[in-house]
């Protein structure tokens, strides 16, 4: 096989020509890239008019998150199961809002000591993918395709905390975006304790006359945890919008400056092409009138 391109015929297929492109290429890539422009611009558009939408949802379940405000949370010392949970989004090209909620959950779940009893749920197809491969040993649950539901209905995330909810942890570690502006979110954690650990202080509630039944602590308890997921969701779904429609609005910025410059290039290949067929027209003319 080697003995082949010893020979001269080996050696014309080593080696190859290298030119310039020609007009016909740079018209491709233009048209291209102007393809391309229009798809990013389509995005940007669904994603503005996704996130307003979103940022009302997001402003109803803030006013329902209060409930944290009296409820303080107790400090586990030692859990004897720990539950991760992840909240990111099911699609891409939203810059760096999946990936900064992955390396988070990873990061915090390389903290536990080792042998200890921990495990994860996921919502989202991104950290589903960004975290199966270290602890998909770990996933009790996943759940994804979210953004069909929108807004997502609190109906629909009762369903979703009811496993987290009965998983019977002593410590929980959820990690979502917290939506700050159009420009800027904060990759945030936030911390709750069992029910086993959390019914053994309730001080808190001594200023209060509780009426029904002996478990309507638990199940104010269980609802603030559904709250509280709803209230992430919307934060996350936010945040993944507003980011979205940033990226590709610096998407199709590139776009239109990369059209600018093939069109330069273009139209200097083919002045060039022009040049170059006028100079042998006027040299054949020259050679005919020497004769």
């Amino acid at each position: 096989m080697f003995s082949r391109l010893s020979g001269p015929q080996g050696a014309a297929m080593v080696q190859g020509a290298r030119g310039f492109a020609t007009s016909q290429q740079l018209k491709l890539r233009v048209r291209s890239v102007a393809n391309i422009k229009k798809i990013t611009s389509a995005m940007k558009m669904v994603a503005a008019c996704k996130l307003r939408k979103s940022q009302e949802a997001l402003e109803r379940a803030r006013s329902f998150a209060k409930i944290n405000e009296f409820w303080p949370e107790c400090n586990v010392e030692t859990p004897g199961k720990y539950l991760t949970v992840a909240i990111s989004g099911d699609k891409g090209l939203c810059g760096g809002v999946n990936s900064s909620i992955v390396r988070a959950a990873r990061d915090h779940a390389f903290t536990y000591p080792e042998g200890s009893n921990a495990e994860m749920i996921v919502y989202g197809e991104k950290a589903k993918q960004g975290l199966e491969r270290l602890f998909g040993h770990q996933m009790t649950k996943t759940s994804a395709e979210h953004g069909r539901l929108t807004p997502l209905e609190f109906n629909q995330t009762l369903e979703i905390a009811d496993h987290m909810t009965n998983s019977g942890y002593d410590k929980m570690s959820i990690f979502f975006q917290l939506f700050r502006s159009m420009i800027a979110y904060d990759t945030t954690m936030h911390t709750f304790a069992g029910w086993d650990q959390t019914k053994d202080d309730m001080s808190w509630f001594s200023d209060y006359e509780m009426e029904g039944d002996s478990d309507c602590l638990q199940n104010l308890w269980e609802f603030r945890h559904a709250v509280g997921l709803h209230h992430y969701f919307a934060e996350n779904d936010t945040s993944t919008l507003s980011s979205r429609m940033s990226a590709m609005d610096n998407s199709s910025k590139n776009a239109g400056e990369m059209i600018d410059k093939l069109t330069i290039i273009l139209n200097r290949t083919r002045q060039a092409k022009i040049t170059t067929e006028l100079t042998e027209i006027i040299s054949g003319a020259a050679a005919v009138e020497e004769q």
